[in-house]
């Protein structure tokens, strides 16, 4: 079913467009905000602002939902991974979106990945060493601004500089560029509460901050969190095996752009421990990347019905 769907664009759209529609509806008409405790900071202004007006904080949720789909599209479309035209990625990623609920609460979580799909959008390692420098300390800025909303938003962070370390030929003067425009707003920050009397206001945020909740949760879950788990892991990794295999006989570019996804992959999973995010509201950050492997799977005509049921068990599992 799924690779018949990727064959045939118009239905693509209906279908992309339908869940645009769905994810509308869970947002205004289910959404929540995640509470600012423990939470960064930045985010509390955000908590602030939905007690003001919900609507404006969900419009924001909307337009942050639209701007991963057309990301992890555009990237798609960008690096090749499939030679026609597909909304696939899109399709992919607003399902998981809506199967697993994650578009009931708004968290720092769909925060950062609006900062993962900007990133995605902006940063192209294989263009002119000139054109990629002038982003560098751009991509540092908002990496800090992120990190300010969300701790686990550090990923990102780890992302670029293993993707700089590897893709560029100049790596250690790329990387202190991204570590300078990544200080610079910590400091801004230091220096207006030095400056206006409120460090102990501005530290003592610091110490509120709650780490490790996923961590932390691993004992206490419910049986069928342990099987989407288990369930998530062996699909992915199964995945990444049929999409190598796939891009096996690509262009060098091409193979390159995916150990990027890779890259992307690895960090958000390590630092999606390091926040205050529950364990299921965690894997949000790690929707972009999926989306991609499962548009890349979905290629082949060989086992065509096996990813169905995989991709229809995953969605059931995440509802769960």
């Amino acid at each position: 079913m799924l690779h018949l769907l990727n064959k045939n664009l118009n239905l693509q759209l209906v279908i992309l467009i339908l869940l645009i529609g769905w994810s509308a509806w869970n947002i205004f008409a289910h959404m929540t905000l995640m509470p600012a405790e423990g939470s960064m900071f930045l985010y509390h202004p955000i908590a602030k602002l939905w007690t003001w007006s919900p609507v404006l904080v969900r419009i924001l949720a909307f337009l942050i939902v639209l701007t991963m789909t057309y990301g992890v599209m555009q990237l798609f479309q960008q690096k090749h991974f499939y030679d026609n035209r597909t909304y696939m990625p899109g399709i992919f990623l607003l399902l998981t979106l809506n199967s697993g609920k994650f578009l009931n609460t708004f968290s720092p979580a769909l925060l950062t990945t609006f900062f993962i799909a900007l990133i995605m959008l902006l940063y192209l390692p294989s263009e002119s060493a000139s054109k990629a420098k002038d982003r560098i300390f751009t991509f540092g800025l908002a990496i800090a601004i992120a990190t300010m909303l969300d701790i686990s938003a550090f990923g990102i962070f780890l992302f670029l500089l293993l993707t700089l370390a590897i893709n560029n030929i100049t790596p250690f003067k790329d990387i202190v560029i991204l570590v300078l425009g990544l200080l610079f707003p910590y400091l801004y920050a230091f220096s207006f509460a030095f400056l206006f009397d409120s460090m102990p206001a501005f530290l003592q945020s610091w110490r509120d901050i709650t780490f490790f909740v996923p961590a932390k949760e691993i004992p206490h879950l419910r049986p069928m969190d342990y099987i989407t788990l288990i369930y998530f892991c062996l699909m992915v990794v199964y995945l990444i095996v049929r999409d190598k295999k796939l891009l096996d006989n690509k262009l060098i570019v091409i193979r390159q752009a995916f150990t990027n996804i890779h890259l992307l992959f690895v960090s958000l999973l390590v630092f999606m421990w390091l926040g205050n995010m529950s364990m299921h509201g965690a894997l949000l950050y790690l929707m972009m990347p999926v989306s991609i492997y499962l548009s890349v799977a979905v290629v082949p005509k060989r086992r065509r019905f096996i990813f169905d049921i995989l991709l229809v068990a995953f969605c059931v599992l995440l509802w769960l």
